[in-house]
């Protein structure tokens, strides 16, 4: 299948990248990221084109790159700049090197056109930068197509049956969607009024009795979706306490049946509770773990039975347009719709 290349998406946490060269699959692309001496990362083809040996099992040398096997070793544009044994360097003897800008926290790359890796074009996610939140965060693999796990967090609804121990509370499925779209957005808002907290709520937000919710979940392609999510407390003896969260979820494509899932839980009180940061990403390693059961399962099912199509109900409104969106955009770039 094709993806959707004109787009930034996540290759890793900043924090990932170091002077060890990583190997990193993305859109079906083997990818090299490492971090040069001076600090700059950087993303290129995983592939010596000596001897084709992975440019990931090399050492970082400075502002370059070495390939293990022979020696070659290659600039931060993917040049080579020396060949051991020999002074004249071919011009072929390079590797791509793709766009990667460091922000909000993750290294983007551009796997399109270079010259329109526009900077300006990088989601925004300024909960992750502000000293106003603080996150917890992780990374996870799933073995599905990525727009299977687009379709688990746009549409919450299951969590009331997956997710009983953690997120999970009897309201979210019950309670209808509201679902609108533009051109370039799907928001999916649920109102929960007068309702028990879930577990990780009560503890997070210290909520002794019930509680107003709300779950607003934005897509914009090709794979961001941030759930602006909290609650207020309705019992006056609590007063207002309230909490605010974004659930942050980057999904980047690694083949067309295995997706990489950036997370993150970022919240607007007790910033310095570093025990609630910790149980908060133990939680959800949970809750996420809960979901990669189900949908690798999903995609197992899907692959066996490639004629039978999917029964939509009213809470997939979400889904079903983040579907028609990307199937839009992947027309309109000349591509294929994902084979899901």
């Amino acid at each position: 299948m094709n993806f959707l290349a004109g787009f930034w998406y996540a290759a890793g946490w900043s924090t990932e990248i170091t002077t060890k060269p990583l190997a990193r699959r993305i859109l079906d692309q083997p990818v090299v990221l490492y971090r040069t001496e001076a600090g700059q990362a950087v993303a290129l083809d995983d592939c010596c084109p000596h001897r084709m040996v992975p440019l990931s099992r090399g050492t970082v040398e400075g502002e370059s790159l070495r390939c293990a096997y022979h020696g070659l070793r290659f600039d931060r544009g993917g040049r080579c700049v020396e060949i051991p044994g020999q002074t004249h360097v071919p011009a072929r003897a390079s590797v791509r090197a793709w766009p990667l800008v460091e922000r909000w926290q993750f290294a983007w790359i551009w796997m399109g056109d270079p010259a329109e890796a526009d900077p300006a074009l990088i989601p925004t996610l300024p909960w992750l930068d502000s000293p106003l939140w603080v996150a917890s965060r992780g990374c996870m693999t799933y073995a599905c197509n990525y727009v299977l796990l687009l379709d688990n967090l746009i549409d919450l609804s299951h969590t009331t049956f997956v997710h009983r121990s953690t997120i999970g509370t009897e309201d979210v499925a019950r309670t209808p969607v509201k679902t609108t779209a533009d051109g370039l957005r799907v928001l999916v808002e649920r109102e929960m009024t007068d309702t028990e907290p879930s577990r990780l709520y009560r503890r997070a937000g210290d909520f002794a009795g019930r509680v107003d919710r709300w779950q607003r979940i934005e897509y914009s392609p090709p794979t961001r979706v941030v759930i602006d999510a909290g609650a207020v407390s309705v019992d006056p003896a609590e007063g207002s306490r309230r909490i605010d969260t974004r659930v942050i979820n980057l999904i980047t494509p690694e083949t067309p049946r295995s997706t990489f899932h950036f997370w993150a839980f970022a919240r607007d009180f007790k910033l310095d509770d570093a025990a609630l940061t910790d149980e908060i990403g133990e939680a959800l390693v949970v809750t996420f773990n809960e979901d990669r059961v189900l949908i690798d399962d999903q995609q197992r099912m899907l692959d066996a039975r490639p004629q039978q199509r999917m029964l939509d109900n009213a809470a997939d409104q979400g889904v079903v347009l983040a579907r028609r969106m990307i199937d839009r955009l992947l027309r309109d770039q000349g591509g294929l719709a994902p084979g899901t």
